[in-house]
């Protein structure tokens, strides 16, 4: 049996014991009410990743929307040992893009009025020695809280055991007083801030992050077949893409147990999907998203971070956005709330560069 299908008979049996989601087949979405792009637009989409394919810097999934035309297109393979063809539909894992949906989850939250923005998070997680940190503190990245991939391997003794968010506490407890920044004082990015957002959610609502996101906004967006890794469950060896980086597979490691910074696995249409949700008010109402993607800390020029995005302004024009590196994985997800356009692009190979961001963006000009 070839290692693609394999792999999908593995997770569609998974998933009728489980009752949980199967892998999308193929052309499983309905998306002949969109347009094409013209001719030379398509050619220059296609154009532009068809080059750094052959360069060896992108292998993946791309989806481009303005209006109402829309482009998918794939390069490249799901596994490079088997040499599987990727389909539009194939699952990434989103990386950091996944902080887009803890930045979601805690305004649905804020929404609903169970938690405040300036609340303290001792009050959700009261074993935390670290004080003076409010949630703003957290979704914005000026926490001050190191990052715990830094220091996670060489407290956690066991490689075969996933950690979970609650371990990521522990960690933190654990380091000097030299480790921390003030609270406040200035950006720093770390993903310690979103794995303890997760866990202040679950601590709310008494749902493990991976059920209240797929309840509260993976369905009510309809993506039907994202999700947040649980690899105790589906071994990542059983997922029919896997990260590369020179064609050298990324294997399991303990922290990708953890979850709120990263996990989610989506593909660019179940994306755009989302988009669709978010220029609506169903499931974030319109103060709730203007808090979101208001500017919080400055990144750069003419950057800066809101709450679990990254904002820009281009050409007058309002970008929010995420960007992700993990383990074999490189994900860009922009969204551009002055005029109804976005991108999706996924990659399962690291080799070389990041892609021009600004390129693009140009792409849909």
């Amino acid at each position: 049996m070839p290692f693609r299908v394999l792999c999908l008979v593995v997770l569609f049996s998974w998933n009728y014991c489980q009752a949980d989601l199967p892998w999308p087949p193929n052309n499983n979405y309905p998306l002949n009410n969109y347009k094409r792009f013209s001719d030379s637009t398509e050619y220059k989409i296609d154009s532009f990743f068809r080059k750094y394919y052959k360069t060896g810097i992108f292998n993946g999934t791309y989806l481009f929307f303005s209006n109402d035309s829309l482009l998918q297109g794939a390069l490249g393979y799901a596994t490079f040992p088997q040499y599987d063809t990727l389909i539009n539909d194939d699952l990434f894992q989103l990386a950091s893009v996944s902080k887009t949906i803890t930045g979601i989850s805690i305004l649905l939250l804020y929404q609903d009025g169970l938690l405040g923005i300036d609340d303290s998070v001792h009050w959700y997680i009261p074993e935390l020695t670290r004080r003076n940190l409010t949630i703003r503190h957290l979704i914005s990245h000026k926490s001050g809280l190191p990052d715990y991939f830094y220091f996670s391997s060489a407290l956690w003794p066991w490689q075969n055991k996933h950690m979970t968010n609650s371990d990521v506490v522990t960690q933190v407890n654990q380091q000097s007083y030299r480790a921390f920044a003030p609270p406040g004082l200035y950006y720093d990015y770390s993903n310690t801030n979103f794995a303890l957002l997760a866990l202040i959610i679950e601590r709310i609502t008494h749902m493990d992050f991976r059920k209240y996101a797929e309840l509260n906004v993976f369905n009510p967006a309809g993506m039907k077949f994202t999700h947040i890794n649980y690899f105790d469950s589906i071994p990542l060896k059983n997922y029919p893409v896997q990260g590369y980086e020179r064609k050298r597979i990324y294997g399991d490691i303990p922290q990708n147990g953890t979850t709120g910074d990263k996990g989610v696995y989506s593909n660019t249409v179940e994306m755009f999907m989302l988009d669709r949700a978010l220029r609506g008010s169903y499931i974030l109402h319109q103060g709730s998203k203007d808090l979101m993607w208001s500017p919080q800390t400055l990144t750069g020029e003419n950057s800066y971070y809101g709450m679990g995005w990254r904002m820009k302004w281009i050409g007058g024009k309002k970008w929010v956005f995420h960007n992700g590196w993990w383990k074999g994985f490189r994900t860009y997800y922009w969204r551009c709330l002055d005029e109804d356009k976005c991108f999706v692009v996924l990659s399962n190979n690291v080799y070389g560069s990041f892609l021009s961001t600004t390129d693009m963006v140009a792409l849909l000009e």
